[in-house]
């Protein structure tokens, strides 16, 4: 785990994807027309984006929430 200042300090993974020379072509048509994209013009930023907004909508069509793990309290 690596640490970038881009993401405020916060841990960071690198994830490598593999997918078919066409999507990325797509992709880089897409980020090319489009320079106000929030990706602007990067294909990671595009990915991250598109992953968060996936898990997104899937925590929210199956109600679960995401919480942060808390240590558990020992009852007195």
């Amino acid at each position: 785990m690596s640490m970038c200042r881009r993401f405020m300090g916060e841990p960071v993974v690198r994830l490598v994807v593999t997918m078919p020379a066409d999507m990325v072509a797509a992709i880089d048509e897409l980020l090319s027309e489009r320079p106000r994209h929030p990706a602007r013009g990067c294909r990671s930023e595009f990915l991250r984006l598109a992953v968060a907004e996936k898990l997104g909508r899937e925590l929210m069509l199956s109600g679960e929430r995401v919480q942060p793990k808390r240590p558990a309290r020992a009852d007195v």
